[in-house]
């Protein structure tokens, strides 16, 4: 027995036609996240600047589970704290070690209200893990980043799938990407995975 992505749904392109054709789908507990499923992603793709993914439910009428949008990003190391730049070389042989490494940015990420509690996040993210280190996959690609909401919940999730802080804490942060605000109001945190893990 799998999932339940793989035992219930479709891998899907998201699109017009696909809200269209399914059942209407909700987020409560982020409406802007929902907005960005049912209007802002044609802009993404549009402008090439990112590209949605969904799973949809198979039955008497089609149910929109959850939905992912990726993008093409890097981890720059060179520009980064010389303790942060070390703790991401360390795993990697000096003889093939760079300024930047090649990433894919999970930009958003929702799980539909009919769906909640069923741990679809976490599948989610092994699906997506397992897609870029697939031998099919058409680009190479060491790390997936997000930048994770900064609430304890959405943290714990991304912690709990092996997901690390870039940055040891949010000051630190806030410094690197020379952001006038204060500690508190920093929205979201940068966290990553480095894909070697699954390789070994």
């Amino acid at each position: 027995m799998g999932t339940f992505i793989e035992d219930n749904c479709e891998f899907v392109e998201w699109s017009r036609t696909l809200i269209e054709n399914c059942s209407d789908f909700s987020c409560n507990h982020d409406k802007d996240i929902e907005n960005f499923f049912k209007d802002d992603f044609e802009n993404y793709t549009n402008q090439l600047l990112g590209k949605s993914y969904g799973f949809v439910k198979t039955n008497t009428s089609l149910e929109l589970v959850a939905a992912f949008t990726v993008s093409n990003s890097m981890l720059p190391v060179s520009s980064l704290p010389k303790s942060i730049r070390n703790k991401i070389n360390r795993p990697i042989p000096n003889v093939k070690r760079n300024s930047q490494y090649p990433a894919v940015l999970v930009g958003q990420l929702a799980v539909f209200d009919s769906f909640a509690g069923k741990h679809i996040g976490d599948e989610i993210l092994s699906f997506i893990k397992g897609w870029f280190i697939d031998p099919l996959n058409k680009t190479g690609c060491r790390y997936i980043i997000v930048d994770a909401a900064n609430n304890e919940k959405v943290i714990d999730f991304y912690q709990r799938n092996g997901f690390k802080f870039i940055f040891e804490n949010i000051t630190e942060e806030i410094e690197y990407m020379k952001l006038n605000l204060e500690p508190e109001y920093k929205r979201t945190r940068l966290m990553y995975f480095d894909l070697i893990i699954l390789k070994s």
